[in-house]
């Protein structure tokens, strides 16, 4: 049978003009909402993975901090000198300005020696520890010990950074009616002695504006220990 040319022509004619703009129109669209759920996907994991970080950085600044504050007021008898046993009891745990928190007790090392650097059989120094927030938002720790050995009693103090990312640090005395400078120089401070303290960390969030806050307490061990059972 035979087929008019015209007839041939137009059968194997491809896509007029405007059927491609539409399709190339439509991929357009397909491609940047598979480009936009990528993005959003991988901004998400993102955040998470921040958020994670700040979490675990924030975990292992308060493990830290609230391990070292627990021992505020450790005096050990046997091992001390009455002047290094006496110098614990006055100024245990010291807030200054809401901001600083400096802390002392009898031990091995303070926060700027790692545990590698000392010998775990040493004889115990006074600790001083000084908690603070410094120029560049991290929370840092400043640490010396001292002994009646030493001139001057105190070496110089050593500096670490705990943390990084902070807005805000601030400490405050449990109980809220605590005499104040924590001491016990005698049985009866102890009616009225610090027995811990409140720890506020402010830090950013994901972005936005977002702020974080964490309010850790930490208890004086040995304080409470005495305060109940007398020394």
């Amino acid at each position: 049978m035979n087929t008019p040319t015209g007839s041939i022509i137009r059968k194997a004619a491809g896509f007029t003009l405007v059927e491609l703009m539409v399709a190339l129109a439509l991929s357009l669209f397909l491609l940047g909402g598979l480009l936009l759920t990528f993005a959003s996907g991988r901004s998400a994991a993102a955040d998470a993975e921040g958020l994670s970080r700040i979490q675990e950085n924030m975990r292992f600044a308060s493990d830290s901090l609230l391990r070292d504050i627990r021992n505020a007021g450790f005096r050990d008898q046997l091992t001390l000198t009455l002047e290094e046993y006496e110098l614990i009891g006055q100024n245990y745990a010291v807030i200054t300005d809401g901001e600083a928190l400096t802390v002392r007790y009898a031990g091995r090392s303070h926060c700027g020696q790692s545990r590698q650097a000392f010998d775990l059989y040493s004889e115990l120094q006074v600790i001083e520890n000084r908690y603070f927030l410094d120029a560049d938002g991290n929370l840092a720790c400043e640490g010396r010990s001292g002994s009646t050995g030493n001139t001057p009693f105190f070496g110089p103090g050593r500096q670490t950074v705990l943390a990084a990312g902070l807005n805000n640090l601030g400490f405050e005395f449990i109980p809220d009616d605590a005499a104040t400078p924590c001491t016990f120089a005698d049985e009866a401070d102890l009616a009225t002695a610090c027995t811990g303290v409140r720890i506020t960390l402010e830090f950013d969030g994901l972005g936005n504006g977002e702020t974080r806050t964490a309010v850790l307490s930490a208890s004086f061990r040995n304080i409470i220990v005495d305060r109940v059972f007398g020394r």
